[in-house]
């Protein structure tokens, strides 16, 4: 069960994550639709390996939870703000969803929840953010949100057995719309 929460937004609850969330954890690094993307993620672990994965003190680690449907209540992803550097004012920005709980717009609500607490309370003025070429679905949510395209690494990794490119994202505090502006696609 996932932690205390930590935003609320209409239709999500960003909870924090707890031990006994490695089930759940395990199943999404196990799942090949959530792993092949996810390079921290190809390797398999244990459950208790993965429960005692501790996010470093600076990062911002949260379960995603909807608050109705199909997922009420059961966490269907986890987003994360983390190689905080608060000397340079930037962070890295990551997330995965549970493949039955995609096309719901989920990813992209608590992505963008976490980024305006980024910029807003931990006063970043860049996140960062990167996507295997082939992943377009965290592309479209990286656009979405008004991240722009910085470049990209070819042939970075594999997925399915063939080398794909590694697509670099940032997004600036004076570029930031707002989560408003993101959700309602202006």
């Amino acid at each position: 069960m996932p932690g205390p929460v930590f935003v609320e937004t209409d239709r999500l609850e960003l909870r924090t994550v707890e031990a006994s969330d490695a089930d759940l954890i395990q199943r999404a690094r196990m799942h090949p639709e959530v792993r092949r993307y996810v390079s921290g993620f190809r390797a398999p672990r244990s459950r208790e390996a993965v429960a005692d994965e501790v996010p470093a003190d600076d990062a911002v680690s949260l379960l995603f939870v909807p608050r109705a449907g199909d997922h009420e209540g059961q966490p269907v992803g986890q987003v994360a703000l983390d190689h905080v550097d608060e000397a340079d004012g930037w962070a890295n920005l990551s997330f995965w969803l549970l493949p039955d709980a995609r096309g719901n717009g989920y990813a992209t609500e608590a992505a963008a929840e976490l980024v305006a607490f980024g910029f807003r309370e931990r006063g970043l003025r860049r996140v960062t953010a990167n996507a295997l070429a082939p992943n377009a679905g965290s592309i479209a949510v990286l656009e979405r949100l008004g991240f722009s395209h910085e470049g990209t690494q070819r042939e970075k990794t594999i997925v399915d057995g063939e080398y794909v490119d590694l697509e670099f994202f940032g997004l600036l505090r004076r570029e930031w719309k707002g989560v408003d502006a993101v959700l309602d696609g202006d």
